[in-house]
This record gives C-alpha cells, sequence and structure tokens, in this order.
C-alpha cells in the first residue's frame, strides 16, 4: 500500500487519491504513526506544511524518556508503554541514541528524602526489569541508577553547595536521540512508495 508525501506541489494528487488514513504533521509522532499505519497494510497521506521533522521535533529536549514521572500517578501503564518505545529505539536506532545521567538530588524529608527515591527507582527497575533483556547489544541496556552521598553529590554538582537540606542524590538513566529530525527521516524514507 502506498506511503505518500503531500506536498504542497502535489496537493491536486491528494483530491484525486483516496487514502485510508491521512495524517496531518510531519514530525516524529507524524512520521513514526504515519509508518507503523503503512506497516498494517493501509495506505496512509502524510501532510506537513514546513519540513520535515520540524517545529517541535527538532525543538525538543530529545530525551527518551523511561516513563518514571508516571510512577508518581500510579500509571504503570504508561511508565512500561515509555519503556517499551524507549527500547525499541535503543533496538532500531543504535547509532542516534546515548544514555545521559540525570542527577535528581535528595533532601530531608519524607516525600523529596533518598529513600522515597531510592523506593521509587527501585520499583521502575523492578517493573521494567524486561525491557533490558530484549536489547541485544549490551551497550544499549540502560545502565543502573544510583545514588550518592552528599560528598559525591556536591564533587558532581557544587552548585548544590549551600542548599542545608541536602542529603545527597540519585543518578537515572535516560536515552538521549541525537537527531530526532534523522530519525524521522529514516521512517519517512522506509516507507515510501
Amino acid at each position: 500500500m502506498p506511503f505518500v508525501f503531500m506536498l504542497q506541489r502535489n496537493l491536486s494528487s491528494l483530491q484525486q487519491s483516496r487514502f485510508d488514513v491521512v495524517v496531518v504533521g510531519g514530525g516524529i509522532s507524524g512520521a513514526c504513526l504515519a509508518h507503523d499505519v503503512a506497516l498494517r497494510g493501509l495506505s496512509v497521506a502524510l501532510v506537513e506544511k514546513q519540513d520535515f521533522g520540524a517545529a517541535t521535533s527538532a525543538a525538543s529536549s530529545k530525551v527518551l524518556h523511561s516513563g518514571i514521572r508516571y510512577l508518581q500517578q500510579l500509571r504503570l501503564d504508561k511508565m512500561r508503554e515509555s519503556a517499551i518505545e524507549r527500547r525499541a529505539f535503543q533496538r532500531i536506532a543504535p547509532h542516534l541514541t546515548r544514555w545521559v545521567p540525570f542527577l535528581i538530588p535528595t533532601y530531608r524529608g519524607l516525600v523529596k528524602g533518598q529513600l522515597a527515591l531510592r523506593a521509587a527507582l527501585l520499583a521502575h527497575e523492578l517493573l521494567c526489569a524486561d525491557q533490558n533483556a530484549r536489547i541485544r547489544d549490551p551497550s544499549k541496556r540502560v545502565p543502573r541508577s544510583r545514588c550518592c552521598s552528599k560528598a559525591e553529590t556536591l564533587a558532581l554538582a557544587p552548585l548544590l553547595e549551600g542548599h542545608p537540606a541536602l542529603t545527597g542524590s540519585c543518578v537515572l538513566y535516560e536515552s538521549h536521540m541525537h537527531s530526532s529530525e534523522r530519525m524521522t527521516l529514516a521512517f519517512l524514507k522506509s516507507r515510501v512508495s
């Protein structure tokens, strides 16, 4: 089934053709959606008013989140979904991804304390443990999170000096995509008819 780019110069072909699905917006989400629709055997037109992968896709942080932020809301389904999508990019685009450590400071008290963050990281790792096993390349597997003392934290992030409630930190690894624009174009190129 065809996967057609609808650019301004050939909008007349959009009026003359029938498609099962028309995707409006050629950023990374639109490109992935159009790619998925085409893989399912449906005809799809992708319409974009500017460059593919421009706008939000190009201006994002390019972090493929693990979904840990959903743990606080007990949205385990969303957390797993994020982890699965992150794993897919580690597998299909290892040349475009790398692991980046995020230092999360911990403070005195229950909610922002190191014990609460350790528990959250452990729960996250347990719920997503099978994701690493599905990544063949060991260098693309998620590094384990770790906790740091106050002294280690200040050595890593001296600007935190002076926060009296600081107790330390935890390091969480997230995946960073070097070029979401390149990934967008790869999805598009793989399905063009």
